[in-house]
């Protein structure tokens, strides 16, 4: 699978063909944030989704932390008790590989089978190949599903990575591509062809195969 069917394949995914169990919003900084807890609000309020879940940790590496975003979401209109904190090891640090790891082991414990993914549009890509990843290697009964962060201005300068890395939304596309590769070298992600073969089983049961 080319990275650019991939992509297209992660941007515009129809989703399961029944309610999610959940869906997490992967950390963004305050910058950001607004991309995953409007998509958030918006799985809610479609019945798409059972509750929201949010890293349930304190503001650390740019996140403002679980209660920050939890009031968020309740400004929005979502109910307080449809909003959970996943528990992030407080010996890792807030990152897409820990925040990951952190939900597949939340799915697995609490009998989660469906789960939406939620991330700013620039990250939505490596989000998805990352817990797919750790997915094959922990919880392969899990099925994710992509929802797409909702699109805020490409030319705005942010804080993104931890809240170190500063540039425009646009210039934040090109680094993700350079993280995937990197990581990937390093053994943290699966191949493309492994991703292929996971979305192929994912959606066989709703193509009555």
């Amino acid at each position: 699978m080319h990275v650019i069917e991939l992509l297209t394949r992660t941007l515009c995914d129809p989703g399961p063909e029944i309610k999610a169990d959940g869906a997490y919003l992967f950390g963004q900084t305050a910058d950001n944030q607004q991309s995953v807890l409007e998509a958030g609000e918006s799985l809610m309020n479609q019945h798409r989704a059972q509750k929201l879940l949010i890293p349930g940790s304190a503001p650390q590496g740019g996140y403002p932390g679980f209660q920050a975003w939890h009031q968020a979401l309740i400004a929005l209109g979502i109910e307080e008790t449809d909003v959970s904190g996943v528990p992030v090891s407080l010996a890792s640090s807030l990152n897409t590989l820990t925040e990951a790891q952190a939900l597949v082991r939340y799915a697995e414990t609490n009998h989660l089978a469906r789960v939406f993914i939620v991330a700013a549009p620039f990250h939505q890509l490596r989000a998805f190949i990352t817990t797919v990843s750790v997915v094959l290697r922990e919880f392969p009964k899990l099925r994710v599903y992509n929802q797409v962060g909702t699109a805020l201005l490409w030319n705005e300068t942010v804080y993104h990575s931890q809240g170190t890395l500063q540039c425009t939304r646009s210039e934040l596309i090109q680094s993700e591509l350079v993280r995937i590769e990197r990581y990937r070298r390093k053994g943290d992600l699966v191949s493309e062809e492994e991703i292929s073969r996971y979305l192929h089983w994912r959606d066989r049961a709703r193509l009555g195969m």
